[in-house]
């Protein structure tokens, strides 16, 4: 395993566990001649520098999302019925969140742990999938069932995290890439090449301002003032879900939704960069 592990007790009884994934060039995107059905929002390919970074072995389960709702008040996800934690599923990812959920608890888990917490970009999303030599999948180029939770395994619902692993983990160690839950990414949707520099992301929010953190509480984030870009603009999604098929297990399949945007198969993990 590539990636190194490290633990933050953010939550005392939900740990949030990341995974260093080191700097390097990776291959984003796709080669029509290495994928012939990729999509032609995955092309070109390119390659790209990506500096040390950290990310969530797993997605933020609903055991660690119940914690950051008693600490903040913050509303429930969209599924849980009388905003209580659906039983027996406190180990599955969350789902029922919007784009400012997610930053809403990224925002949280920086003002608890000092560090500068928050959603992948959609570089790093895909760097942490599939590694540096640009498979297909997180797991290799063949697609083998029983690696990940996509709609072939038939379970039509979310699946605990770790049921997977280490099988179907990615290069570093990452798990649930592949399915389970498809995961909102800090930037904004945009054709490729990919630029951070063309204002995909400009919006991202400065978790270091600790007056953000409020407004972002505020009546649970259903909106964001008009000035703020992504308040129009498409959110990336990235990952397969219990929901999709293989074809969007692949590591470079790219969605979109609108940030207020909640829905029984997308929730998020958390990453950030380590201190100079």
């Amino acid at each position: 395993m590539i990636g190194t592990t490290r633990r933050r007790n953010t939550m005392a009884d939900a740990e949030l566990v990341f995974v260093l994934i080191p700097a390097s060039e990776f291959t984003m995107g796709s080669h029509r001649s290495h994928d012939r059905g990729a999509h032609d929002d995955e092309m070109p390919a390119q390659r790209l520098l990506v500096s040390d970074y950290f990310i969530m072995r797993h997605p933020v389960t609903n055991a660690q999302y119940a914690r950051f709702m008693q600490e903040t008040g913050h509303r429930p996800p969209l599924f849980w019925v009388d905003g209580l934690l659906p039983a027996d599923k406190a180990d599955h990812p969350i789902v029922g969140v919007s784009y400012y959920d997610a930053i809403a608890f990224c925002a949280w888990s920086a003002e608890a742990t000092g560090l500068p917490v928050r959603l992948p970009t959609e570089p790093e999303w895909e760097k942490a999938a599939r590694g540096a030599d640009a498979c297909l999948y997180s797991w290799g180029n063949e697609w083998k069932t029983g690696l990940c939770n996509t709609s072939e395994e038939m379970l039509n619902g979310t699946s605990p995290i770790g049921r997977y692993s280490p099988q179907g983990d990615s290069p570093y160690g990452v798990a649930e890439m592949g399915g389970n839950v498809q995961e909102w990414c800090s930037s904004l949707y945009g054709p490729y090449p990919y630029d951070p520099a063309d204002g995909r992301e400009a919006h991202v929010y400065d978790l270091h301002n600790r007056d953000l953190l409020p407004k972002l509480l505020e009546t649970g984030c259903t909106s964001m003032p008009e000035s703020n870009e992504a308040a129009v603009g498409k959110s990336v999604i990235r990952g397969g879900s219990w929901r999709e098929t293989k074809f969007q297990a692949r590591c470079a399949y790219r969605s979109w939704a609108a940030p207020m945007h909640r829905s029984d198969d997308t929730g998020f993990r958390c990453c950030y960069e380590p201190k100079e």
